[in-house]
């Protein structure tokens, strides 16, 4: 039988196994049980469990944590699991980030979260101005339009791609403009454009460890499972990167591979 047991989980979180056992039991996970009745978790019940530890960590209390997780996962629709959302701990209480919105699930209360889109109706027309101003000069480098693209993306992300481009134009080895615009083809659906940018970034900048795990994600978008593994090999600097291995070994039935990176994202992650 696959799955993680109660003593992994335990190891790799830090997490006690009698607090593992009693969240199991509380009905927020749905783990299996072997003919002697052990525990095996799921790599989506070590999303959860991993949450439950953070929100430990950040003073929230375990029977709240229990019952705020418990009432959450009976309020998803069935094609959602509590793995899809971001859930953390603020002044003791249990918030939902979901949707540009951070919420507390049990009060339902709307908690601020001023973020750069927020100015975006604001500023938008000034970096417009700008982006007119800098096609009409001749005296600017490709690094300039480069960031003059990354400013547009925070006010006007519909004018960042003009930008990228002609940074490209101006030289096309520009390793970070391909990065950018290969995201931003990846968002829009336009899955070959952004592969070519990702690769162009890497064949100008081999090491580029952004472009190598930004085309992993492409890989998984796009259902290439062991391209994105072979992808995200080429960016383990990143933790991320390690908890994504970690997740694509699982998901294709090599656990010992699965284990291993996520062992290696925690010791990232959280340094001893």
């Amino acid at each position: 039988m696959k799955g993680y047991s109660t003593r992994d989980i335990a190891e790799l979180l830090e997490l006690p196994q009698e607090a593992i056992r009693e969240i199991a039991r509380s009905g927020i996970l749905d783990p299996e049980r072997t003919p002697g009745q052990h525990y095996r978790f799921s790599f989506q019940d070590i999303i959860i469990l991993r949450t439950a530890k953070e929100l430990l960590d950040a003073g929230v209390a375990k029977s709240h944590i229990n019952k705020t997780l418990f009432r959450l996962k009976s309020q998803l629709p069935s094609s959602r699991t509590l793995s899809s959302l971001r859930i953390s701990g603020d002044a003791g209480e249990v918030v939902v980030h979901e949707d540009a919105q951070v919420y507390n699930p049990e009060s339902g209360q709307i908690h601020f979260d001023f973020t750069v889109a927020d100015l975006a109706g604001t500023v938008a027309p000034l970096a417009r101005q700008a982006a007119e101003e800098a096609r009409a000069s001749e005296q600017l480098t490709s690094d300039d339009w480069f960031d003059l693209g990354v400013d547009l993306e925070a006010v006007s992300p519909e004018d960042a791609p003009t930008a990228y481009l002609r940074a490209l134009e101006l030289d096309p080895f520009h390793s970070d403009a391909h990065v950018n615009i290969g995201r931003l083809m990846q968002e829009a659906g336009e899955y070959g454009t952004a592969e070519e940018h990702y690769h162009k970034a890497m064949d100008a900048e081999p090491d580029n460890v952004l472009a190598a795990f930004n085309l992993g994600t492409l890989f998984e978008d796009m259902g290439r499972i062991q391209d994105a593994i072979g992808a995200y090999k080429k960016a383990v600097s990143f933790a991320d990167a390690h908890y994504n291995l970690s997740r694509l070994y699982e998901l294709v039935g090599e656990h010992t591979e699965a284990l291993k990176h996520l062992k290696t994202y925690r010791s990232l992650i959280d340094p001893k």
